[in-house]
């Protein structure tokens, strides 16, 4: 392999002025970005005073090099890096000591392409969140402030919701198929008020420590932003068990039999809701169908309905009662962006996005909200997809077929926290959501590339089940041939928004166990499966 090291000891015209320690920086801005853009490192001299920490054509240097993609390479380790109390420069940047420049290029062969990989798209990644605009630096400084005194960010945008009145018709009936359980109790159908996720449950109690145990692999605004609706919520209450036992939540599950696993949700957070956000467009007998289906599932909170059709429900439709609100919502345009759209009338964290035409069982959805309560930030669902590698073609493709390894689960049927509602319809590039609106398609692809790019994490497919149409519904836009060329295209287009292709591979599955065995209500024991 050829390793080729640009050194330049003179400038081509007069250098910026600089610190008397600190080495100038050489031609123009546009000239250095040139190398830059094809360099993998790029080195970093700290001024010769120890005594200076940070200076501006050290600074200036760094953000040149995350901007194009090279790793910097800060050669003193006294130096410290902009808010480096906050970020962790160790994702993204190598700090060597002066006395070890002899090492210096086996150290930078040492490194994987991996890890190479990783530390640009990181340092890209801080590059454009912290110091790419004004706006970005100025939320940065405030940002910084805000977490050193302790203060909770402000919350999240929520979209106000224009509900569309509606009349309710006779008491749904609960559909044998949906609800075919056998014995098995799901868990208890809600007859209080529903019961919204609470807002505040750390406020000052919350310090910058927690950041870095929370989030310890998490890039980005989780670092510096720690008050986001993903932070896992610590027990408001706790009982003491005795000396050298530590505490148990009360409510929490002390195990037992399966039935007592199936009838509570226990955990951190013994009492939870989802909401349901169906997208609809002029199918209004499958959508009855749809809502009905959703008669007597326990944990549900409401279900909102996003009326996507300029046109009006009919005035003689009538709405199946199913004991819980069911909230009709007008948008200002057809627009698949509406599914994600933070609405106000979404009170709980957990949000079960599902089509109007989706054929899911009580017990898989229930089985899917209990995966998503142990991984938050994850997307739970039933359908997966993956992408893939066109040699020929050399472009990314969307496939469907059936595989074990999945990069995507469809948001046709999938739990996701509301907080990734709000990145995608206000911090999300915007070029992105005009590509869905261009094609009528792709808004499940973004949403999986918002949140493994934010998580670096991969979804989670629960249960076998591979298909989730209803039978007999009319035909979905997906059964066009031309939505998956479309499909195609938004994948490529992605990645060039966001520069690398955030998408990870997995072959975990959670399937339910639980769930399709009877146990008998004797059984005392818990089971662990290895």
């Amino acid at each position: 392999m050829l390793y080729q090291v640009l050194v330049e000891f003179t400038c081509k015209n007069q250098p910026k002025l600089s610190l008397p320690t600190e080495w100038a920086l050489c031609g123009e801005r546009e000239d250095r970005l040139e190398v830059l853009n094809v360099s993998t490192f790029a080195l970093v001299i700290s001024p010769g005073d120890v005594q200076l920490v940070a200076s501006a054509g050290c600074s200036m240097r760094l953000f040149e090099a995350l901007e194009v993609g090279a790793i910097p390479v800060v050669l003193g380790d006294h130096s410290k890096l902009p808010y480096h109390h906050l970020i962790r420069w160790s994702e993204a940047v190598i700090m060597v000591p002066k006395p070890r420049i002899t090492e210096l290029h086996f150290l930078l062969r040492s490194i994987s392409d991996n890890d190479l990989l990783a530390m640009r798209r990181q340092g890209r990644f801080l590059w454009e969140t912290y110091f790419s605009t004004s706006e970005s630096i100025f939320s940065t400084i405030l940002a910084s402030v805000r977490t050193s005194i302790q203060i909770p960010a402000a919350p999240i945008r929520e979209e106000p919701a224009q509900e569309i009145p509606h009349k309710a018709g006779k008491l749904a009936g609960t559909d044998a198929n949906m609800a075919d359980n056998g014995d098995l109790d799901l868990g208890p159908v809600e007859v209080e008020p529903p019961y919204a996720s609470p807002r505040f449950l750390r406020n000052f109690t919350y310090t910058a420590a927690d950041v870095y145990r929370t989030w310890n692999r998490a890039p980005g605004p989780f670092h510096l932003f720690p008050h986001t609706p993903l932070d896992p919520v610590l027990p408001s209450e706790a009982k003491f068990l005795g000396s050298g036992t530590g505490f148990r939540p009360i409510g929490g599950g002390s195990g037992g039999s399966g039935k007592e696993f199936q009838a509570a949700l226990g955990g951190n957070v013994p009492r939870e809701q989802f909401t349901v956000v169906m997208l609809t467009y002029e199918r209004e007998e499958v959508l009855m169908n749809s809502l009905e289906r959703l008669n007597g599932l326990p944990y549900l909170n409401k279900v909102v309905v996003v009326w996507n059709s300029p046109k009006p429900p009919s005035d003689d439709l009538l709405w199946p009662d199913i004991g819980l609100p069911i909230v009709v919502v007008h948008t200002e345009k057809n627009s698949l962006n509406n599914r994600f759209l933070p609405w106000d009338a979404v009170e709980t964290e957990a949000i079960l996005s599902i089509d109007d035409d989706a054929h899911l069982r009580h017990d898989e959805i229930m089985f899917g909200f209990r995966v998503w309560r142990e991984a938050r930030d994850r997307i739970v669902g039933f359908p997966g997809r993956f992408h893939a590698w066109d040699v020929n073609h050399q472009s990314w493709l969307y496939n469907s077929n059936y595989s074990c390894e999945l990069s995507m689960v469809l948001t046709g049927a999938a739990f996701f926290h509301k907080y990734y509602a709000y990145l995608y319809s206000y911090v999300m590039p915007q070029a992105i959501r005009d590509m869905v609106d261009e094609y009528i398609n792709c808004e499940d692809i973004a949403m999986n590339f918002l949140v493994s790019h934010i998580t670096r994490k991969p979804p989670i497919k629960v249960t076998s089940r591979w298909t989730f149409r209803c039978p007999g519904c009319p035909q979905a836009l997906s059964h066009d041939d031309s939505h998956f060329h479309e499909r195609h295209k938004c994948i490529n287009f992605f990645v060039k928004v966001y520069g690398y292709m955030p998408l990870l591979y997995t072959q975990f599955r959670v399937d339910s166990v639980l769930f399709k065995t009877r146990l008998p209500h004797d059984k005392t024991k818990c089971f662990k499966f290895i």
